[in-house]
């Protein structure tokens, strides 16, 4: 069995083992990402790479366009935090799917 490294390690590692300002590259990245937050955007891409939103928080980097039903998109498909995946769809698909003839 391998060991798994967590995202919060890594950077904990990075930053005290290696001397990487973190608090650098956040500035950074909140200098890019507050034009796409202050228009209340879910998704934004930029640069190539989509910025996902969760209110007022930067949830994460995604090279792929998260779709429409995945308003909590997560990396490597598991859960960060207590958000869950829904075992049904979202009502509007649902509806629009009921709708369809």
């Amino acid at each position: 069995m391998k060991v798994r490294i967590s995202d919060h390690a890594l950077v904990r590692w990075l930053e005290r083992g290696h001397d990487i300002d973190m608090d650098e590259f956040r500035a950074k990245l909140a200098a890019i990402a507050q034009p796409f937050f202050d228009a209340k955007l879910k998704h934004a891409e930029v640069g190539g790479l989509w910025f996902v939103f969760d209110g007022g928080t930067l949830v994460t980097v995604t090279p792929t366009k998260p779709s429409v039903s995945q308003l909590f998109r997560h990396d490597r498909d598991n859960t960060n935090g207590s958000r869950k995946f829904a075992d049904t769809p979202h009502w509007k698909a649902a509806k629009r799917k009921r709708n369809h003839k």
